[in-house]
């Protein structure tokens, strides 16, 4: 990043989303979650697909399909303190 030492961190990291995605950061910006994702799978020709490699730190996150309800941890808290 050598190119950066002279210029702020949010340019050089602009230059480097621009160069990655070859979209301009102003197009990027003016774009919604759902328009960048449509041309993105445009311009590659499939669905994107989003993976998780790790869990997120946090009761839902971490239990995935066997989510509990804040009454349901309450409870098995309340019963494990006793």
């Amino acid at each position: 990043m050598s190119h950066c030492r002279q210029t702020t961190t949010l340019a050089c990291l602009e230059r480097s989303v621009e160069r990655i995605t070859g979209t301009a950061v102003a197009e990027l910006r003016r774009r919604s979650p759902d328009e960048h994702r449509q041309a993105v799978e445009k311009q590659h020709g499939r669905k994107m697909r989003f993976v998780s490699r790790f869990p997120v730190i946090g009761r839902g996150h971490v239990l995935r399909d066997r989510v509990k309800t804040h009454e349901e941890i309450e409870a098995m808290l309340n019963e494990v303190l006793r």
